[in-house]
């Protein structure tokens, strides 16, 4: 069994959390990362930007990231390695951007509609699907339903 530990991305430097999470999405995700690595970097390097890596037994296994500005919260990423998966670790690290919104405000993603198994878990933290990007994911092109939480 694993011991399981989350500790905020600003515990490694900026280019070895870039490898990280890039290494971790494209593991994660069915058609690779959804970022290239140089974009995650430009991301941990932006000051509105927060990270969380979970590791299990000291080794990286999942992370998340979000970007807060004032009231609102975007989750940009949530990847767990699939030998980690049904853990319950992308709850911990959803739940993770949700404790950052300090105040009245919302929370936003945007998810595959093919990615059941995501959207199951986001409704049963209260998000709803407000709106449709069209073709917007490639590699296979996809619609991305943008979902949001209030939080009052």
């Amino acid at each position: 069994m694993s011991e399981w530990q989350l500790v905020p991305g600003d515990e490694y430097a900026a280019s070895d959390l870039a490898a990280i999470c890039y290494q971790l999405s494209a593991a994660a995700y069915p058609n690779g990362a959804p970022w290239r690595q140089a974009t995650f970097m430009a991301d941990i390097e932006a000051p509105q930007s927060r990270y969380h890596v979970m590791l299990a037994d000291k080794r990286p296994v999942g992370f998340v990231s979000c970007t807060i500005v004032l009231d609102e919260v975007e989750i940009t990423n949530i990847a767990v390695h699939p030998d980690f998966q049904r853990h319950g670790l992308a709850r911990q690290l959803l739940q993770t951007c949700l404790a950052a919104l300090t105040t009245n405000g919302q929370i936003f993603l945007e998810v595959r509609p093919s990615n059941v198994a995501a959207q199951k878990l986001y409704r049963q933290f209260g998000f709803e699907q407000i709106a449709t990007r069209r073709r917007y994911y490639h590699d296979p092109v996809e619609d991305a339903w943008i979902m949001r939480k209030i939080i009052d």
